[in-house]
């Protein structure tokens, strides 16, 4: 059977983010990367922003003495990506200290059109830490109203585009685009996230990785920054009850911190089922993404997240600016402001602190 003509398939992430290398400080992408909607009528023939933004990533891995892991990654979109033409990688070595290294990443496509994401990597040692602390997080005490006597398993998988259309025709059909690299599963919050402020509101996205993954620490990091952006601002959107008022969505800049020692960060089969993220089958434990918002305005919106694995640990937490308007003109119709306050003012009363 043929390949696909675009990169919503079910593919191992090793082979969706292999690189060809074009010389020491420059790489080229092999697999083309997932794009939300396919071919679906209505839909923008976009990437999606974490194929990038973990792959630009993964060149600079390249470049670093061994030892060296990713700690902190922030990216810029520039320009949309596009899905049928390869992304060539340059490398821009900054530092190289004893502890900490720092890299440039300059990504192109189409020739002549400059630019379209840049990154700042910052990778360190793995050292010794005399404390390791953080807030108690139990998942399934927090959200039992969407999560008791549940696993990863229970829940389908995400969809493609996160949005009310997008869910009808789930429904009616059946279909949903195949992500590549990862398994990922959307939890049903609703029973959570009712009679909630927006701000107040929760979505949680399992994800583990698709086929085996070699014991390349920095591998493994990358893999979670792909996660980082999986239906992000469409979340955001949802929270807001303005899912499907939106315009224009799109990533500005997206950044990652890793809390954790790599012993927290592996993907691999659990060695317990203590927790319903462990699992000892030979496709591994899950992560889990939480996801909420806290800020909207000037056409953008904050969306947050922390990762935490199968010990409860806050490996990583992430944050994006991204941009989503309600109009596609400078001046808004006075439906288009009309339709947005009538949902704003349905809010339901922000929790006190």
């Amino acid at each position: 059977m043929p390949p696909p003509n675009d990169g919503n398939e079910y593919k191992p992430f090793v082979d969706l983010i292999r690189l060809e290398k074009i010389n020491d400080v420059t790489y080229r992408s092999i697999a083309l990367p997932f794009s939300p909607g396919g071919d679906l009528p209505g839909t923008y023939d976009r990437a999606y922003g974490g194929h990038v933004y973990a792959q630009a990533a993964w060149a600079a891995c390249h470049t670093v003495a061994p030892g060296m892991l990713l700690h902190n990654v922030t990216g810029n979109f520039i320009l949309p990506g596009q899905c049928r033409t390869p992304f060539v990688y340059k490398v821009h070595a900054i530092r190289d200290g004893r502890s900490y290294a720092t890299r440039i990443v300059n990504v192109t496509q189409a020739e002549g059109q400059g630019i379209c994401f840049t990154c700042i990597c910052s990778f360190k040692q793995a050292e010794t830490s005399l404390i390791e602390a953080q807030e108690d997080v139990d998942l399934w005490r927090e959200y039992a109203a969407a999560l008791q006597g549940k696993k990863p398993t229970d829940f389908e998988e995400c969809p493609g585009m996160d949005i009310p259309w997008y869910w009808k025709l789930r429904k009616e059909t059946g279909h949903n685009d195949m992500f590549p690299g990862l398994e990922s599963v959307k939890v049903n919050m609703d029973p959570y996230n009712k009679d909630k402020h927006p701000f107040d509101k929760r979505g949680i996205i399992f994800y583990r990785t698709l086929g085996e993954m070699p014991k390349d620490p920095n591998l493994h990091l990358v893999a979670h920054l792909y996660a980082s952006d999986r239906n992000s601002l469409y979340i955001v959107a949802n929270n807001l009850d303005l899912g499907d008022l939106w315009k224009n969505m799109s990533s500005l800049v997206h950044s990652t911190v890793f809390h954790s020692p790599m012993e927290d960060l592996w993907f691999r089969p659990s060695t317990s089922a203590v927790n319903p993220l462990d699992d000892i089958d030979t496709r591994g434990r899950w992560f889990a993404k939480v996801d909420r918002s806290d800020r909207v305005g000037g056409g953008r919106a904050m969306f947050h997240s922390r990762i935490l694995n199968a010990g409860g640990v806050h490996v990583a937490t992430l944050m994006q600016d991204g941009l989503i308007r309600f109009s596609k003109k400078a001046e808004a119709t006075q439906q288009e402001i009309e339709d947005v306050k009538s949902r704003q003012a349905s809010w339901k009363p922000k929790a006190k602190m």
